[in-house]
């Protein structure tokens, strides 16, 4: 008799990769004739952006746009010139293997930025940027469900388990012309934008999935001025909201969909032909989804025969169960302190969160999410000259929910609003609001046969031949136990002894049957 085994087969992740990538930053910047001489640097930033990505064979491939912009003064006036320049690097990761359906997480951060004024016209700026990035891919795996043949018998144990998983990545464009409001005056230079998307909706249909969210962002631009007046600056916050398609072949309502939207680009053009304050929006997003179907199944833990001598092989698979995902509001407030000059009042205030973390805590059972942020501000003193003020803050913050520390995180940090009160003449308060989202992916860990060998040679001694033997069970032990140590079957013994399979043993008396 041949022994026959059904397999399922079902899907995990594995990481591919998972490391850094260096950019070293060296520019060499001659103003042009239209921007005024510098007088002061106020700050120089990298933004960093990556703007597209690949896979080719064992080769990842990724473009990084770094933004360099530098606020500074003239002698001239007390206006703030800002300066932007786009450096653009095209990235390759070495990779061990082709990976299979892979899922990227690429976050770029800046390392550190020198700036030196070689003279009124010319800057000598220097820098790094690191790029973290995650791969994984799919790895399927096939486990014995049931076995035929050969006195095979199987301990079962129902399993949840991502039976198939589907990836789709799609950059989007918005564009917008958007008119800003009367009391504002009309943009003369933006001096500084940023853009986030920290919540949106998802609803899958057919072979679709469709997201629907707003992009938020808030500006900072110098007025156009006329005659002699001096210069003003004014803030606006707006958003725009967006809606879009994504096609991805076999998703249905039955997938479980984690998807995660990054701003790859953020163009903001002042139309200065208009007799109105508008601006042209372009923004880039780049949308990355992983879908899966769950699937609960009786699989494979343990086997023997009762006839023949036999051995398995197993796995330990690590189980991905349905992901959580996450949504905290947290409150921080930070003090920014001015050593140079008394402040005035303040034109703008930000906070940027970097060095994102989490890790778990096993007191607390659930994750903690830590890192840096930055604050700062932009005021003016009473000269009405502007002053640029900064700091970075640590925080932490315990999730409120409990969760198995063999569990993942993959979480996000946004600032969702950011307001000040001028505390003195020399400390500004900032409270930040902070909104964590992202996934928690619980695993459970089971140890699962992947195959059975059955030596039809090799057949089992049965001692004295006896058709029953007694047994003196101890309480709760386990019946799989028992039939596998006297080479009989669950059902065998449940039957001569009058139990079900599922019975919790009590202590006493069992009468074992001796299979052929």
């Amino acid at each position: 008799m041949d022994l026959t085994l059904d397999h399922e087969s079902f899907i995990s992740n594995e990481i591919a990769f998972d490391g850094s990538c260096e950019q070293s930053v060296e520019l060499d910047y001659i103003l042009p004739d239209y921007l005024p001489d510098i007088f002061r640097i106020l700050k120089c930033s990298f933004y960093p952006k990556v703007i597209s990505h690949s896979v080719n064979g064992e080769k990842l491939i990724f473009d990084l746009t770094l933004s360099i912009k530098i606020l500074y003064l003239s002698n001239e006036s007390s206006s703030i010139n800002c300066i932007e320049q786009k450096q653009n690097y095209t990235k390759t990761v070495d990779l061990s293997c082709s990976p299979e359906n892979p899922c990227f997480k690429i976050t770029p951060s800046t390392d550190y930025v020198n700036c030196r004024v070689v003279n009124s016209r010319r800057l000598d700026i220097r820098g790094a940027v690191s790029t973290k990035v995650i791969l994984e891919c799919e790895k399927s795996t096939d486990i014995i469900s049931s076995a035929k043949g050969l006195n095979v018998q199987l301990k079962k144990e129902y399993v949840t388990f991502p039976a198939k998983r589907l990836t789709a990545a799609k950059r989007i464009t918005i564009t917008e012309e958007i008119e800003l409001s009367k009391t504002k005056g009309k943009i003369n230079s933006v001096v500084k934008s940023d853009c986030i998307v920290n919540s949106f909706d998802k609803k899958i249909i057919a072979n679709k999935l469709i997201i629907k969210g707003e992009a938020k962002i808030s500006l900072l631009y110098n007025c156009e001025i006329d005659n002699d007046e001096p210069q003003k600056i004014e803030t606006v916050k707006f958003s725009i909201p967006f809606s879009q398609i994504i096609d991805i072949d076999g998703i249905t309502e039955q997938y479980e969909a984690m998807t995660n939207i990054s701003i790859a680009s953020l163009d903001l053009i002042p139309n200065k032909s208009s007799d109105t304050s508008e601006i042209e929006c372009e923004i880039i997003l780049l949308v990355n989804c992983i879908a899966f179907r769950y699937d609960t199944l009786e699989l494979a833990t343990d086997a023997y025969s009762t006839k023949y001598m036999c051995n398995y092989d197993c796995a330990d698979i690590k189980l991905e169960k349905k992901p959580i995902e996450i949504k905290e509001n947290r409150t921080i407030k930070a003090e920014l302190t001015c050593n140079d000059a008394e402040i005035n009042s303040a034109v703008d205030v930000w906070a940027k969160p970097f060095n994102i973390q989490s890790k778990y805590n096993i007191e607390k059972k659930t994750f903690i999410v830590f890192g840096n942020i930055e604050i700062g501000a932009i005021a003016k003193d009473e000269n009405n000259c502007p002053l640029y003020i900064e700091d970075t803050i640590s925080f932490e913050h315990c999730l409120d929910m409990k969760v198995d520390e063999n569990s993942t995180a993959d979480l996000n940090v946004y600032i969702d609003n950011c307001t000040f009160t001028i505390a003195s003449s020399d400390k500004i308060e900032i409270k930040a609001e902070l909104f964590i989202s992202g996934y928690i992916k619980e695993l459970d860990t089971r140890k699962l046969i992947t195959s059975i060998n059955v030596n039809e040679d090799s057949i089992k001694s049965k001692e004295n031949c006896y058709a029953v033997k007694l047994y003196y069970a101890e309480q709760d032990e386990d019946i799989w136990e028992i039939a596998k140590k006297f080479s009989t079957s669950v059902s065998a013994i449940a039957q001569e002894n009058e139990l079900s399979d599922s019975t919790k043993l009590q202590r006493g008396m069992l009468l074992i049957p001796i299979l052929d």
